[in-house]
């Protein structure tokens, strides 16, 4: 199983990475460099995540949160810098988790010990100043995009949704949503089709991004041309590509979740080509951003898997957590014979060809793994989302700006964040093997540095036994 391959490659990497550690000077505190002007890591080799180029034996000075230079080989060190011998390893940005639920503070600092400097919350709350409050109080945690509550039809899948049923609802919710500080608005299935197309507007109005599921009455292609920013786990695209779209959505908005996904396995069996490439030219065009979180595919085809449910990371996660994933604990799977995760295997095969077409096809796509849902673990799970984005067809090179270059883009902010460039925030992150060769390598993290703070490997270890022995009040619900 490939969860367990990453695993054990994650352990592989802790014992890697503490050997390179061990080379580094005995005056290097794990707790960060002692106060200085800067800090240069010499003999690094940077990862233009742009071009792909390696640009080895360089020196990357720090200086507070920002990069200061990028200098060539034999450039003199500056005289009053903090020394750190990065022994040949490979420098990148920090990567972006671009589709996460956050339900303790505790788990924050599991982001930062996998490299993962930046998220975007995908379930916020109807008090956004309050929890960012909370947020803010983590003593270790990444940057939070912070989306609204949810907003569905009725009724509402999760509790804490806001609901809208017709278009003045959806007007108002947008205008509270903005008014309350959130920086995008989250969309559900249910919202009805009159109020979507209400929403947009009124989005639109306000300039306010809009983003999430595919709500059940609209088609991906209206989606597009309503600017809807992203698109969350490939909804709506196999019924898109389908000779049958028009029958299929016809059939799918009273449906239950198993029922339709029974129509998406209908809509995968009569696939047109030349209709889905339409469909994806139109993304392009638009700029309508993917993020197929495959690692949620993944888990729910093979949750009756007891190997797959054997996951070593398990004991970084709390007990009620662990409970709360064992299928028969989870009221959208409690229920579920055996063919219905034979099903979701079938269909996490045919997502994974999905997103190869769209990177051939250069729809933009974002890594996200939608963390906490069962087996999508924070932190870690974002190296397993690159990896099966690899396995389904992306070179290294475009699965690893999935998570830095992408992201800064999405987010507006391509001048600080995405590249190791002179000005740009320095979110880094220090790997003992080369990504580009093999996209696992991302799991050897030897260091991190978040707006300038430094994590070295036994700082990040510390990390992670932290995350073995909670306190339990960290609860954002």
């Amino acid at each position: 199983m490939r969860v367990l391959a990453l695993a054990s490659a994650f352990a592989l990497s802790v014992s890697v990475a503490a050997s390179l550690s061990a080379q580094r000077s005995a005056s290097e505190s794990a707790s960060g460099p002692a106060a200085s002007a800067s800090t240069a890591i010499v003999h690094v080799t940077v990862v233009d995540v742009a071009t792909g180029a390696e640009l080895p034996d360089r020196t990357v000075v720090i200086g507070g949160s920002r990069i200061l230079s990028v200098l060539a080989p034999n450039s003199a060190t500056p005289a009053d810098s903090r020394v750190i011998d990065a022994h040949n390893g490979f420098l990148i940005p920090g990567f972006w988790d671009m589709h996460v639920h956050i339900q303790d503070l505790e788990d924050l600092p599991l982001y930062i010990a996998n490299g993962v400097t930046g998220v975007r919350l995908m379930f916020g709350s109807k008090r956004t100043p309050a929890l960012r409050e909370k947020l803010a109080s983590a003593a270790v945690a990444p940057e939070v995009i912070v989306g609204s509550a949810i907003v569905d039809g009725n009724p509402p899948v999760w509790p804490g949704s806001i609901i809208v049923k017709k278009p003045a609802d959806a007007r108002h919710t947008v205008d509270e949503i903005k008014a309350d500080g959130a920086d995008f608005v989250k969309i559900y299935n249910g919202i009805p089709r009159d109020a979507y197309f209400a929403l947009a507007d009124e989005a639109h109005r306000q300039n306010i991004p809009f983003a999430g599921h595919l709500p059940n009455a609209v088609r991906a292609s209206e989606a597009s041309d309503a600017g809807q920013r992203s698109i969350e786990h490939l909804d709506g695209l196999p019924i898109a590509c389908s000779k049958r779209e028009k029958e299929l959505l016809e059939k799918l908005e009273p449906r239950h979740y198993m029922e339709k996904m029974n129509l998406v396995a209908e809509a995968f069996n009569s696939f047109d080509a030349a209709q889905c490439q339409a469909l994806l030219a139109q993304f392009r065009r638009n700029n309508t951003w993917q993020v197929p979180t495959l690692t949620v595919h993944r888990g729910m085809g093979w949750l009756d898997d007891s190997r797959f449910r054997s996951d070593a990371r398990l004991a970084y996660m709390d007990e009620e957590v662990r409970l709360r994933w064992q299928p028969q604990n989870d009221f959208r799977f409690r229920r579920w014979p055996p063919g219905e995760f034979a099903l979701h295997r079938n269909l996490f095969k045919a997502d994974e060809k999905l997103v190869g077409l769209m990177f051939r096809a250069g729809v933009p796509l974002l890594a996200g793994t939608d963390a906490m849902n069962p087996f999508c673990f924070p932190g870690f799970s974002l190296h397993d989302e690159l990896a099966l984005l690899v396995e389904s067809g992306l070179a290294p090179l475009a699965a690893l700006q999935s998570a830095t270059l992408r992201p800064a883009e999405f987010l507006g902010r391509s001048g600080e964040l995405g590249a190791i460039e002179a000005g740009k925030r320095a979110d880094l992150v220090l790997l003992s093997g080369d990504p580009l060769a093999d996209i696992q390598n991302t799991t050897r993290i030897e260091a991190v540095w978040y707006k300038g703070t430094y994590f070295d490997r036994a700082g990040l270890d510390r990390l992670l036994a932290a995350a073995k022995h909670r306190t339990g009040k960290g609860k954002l619900r």
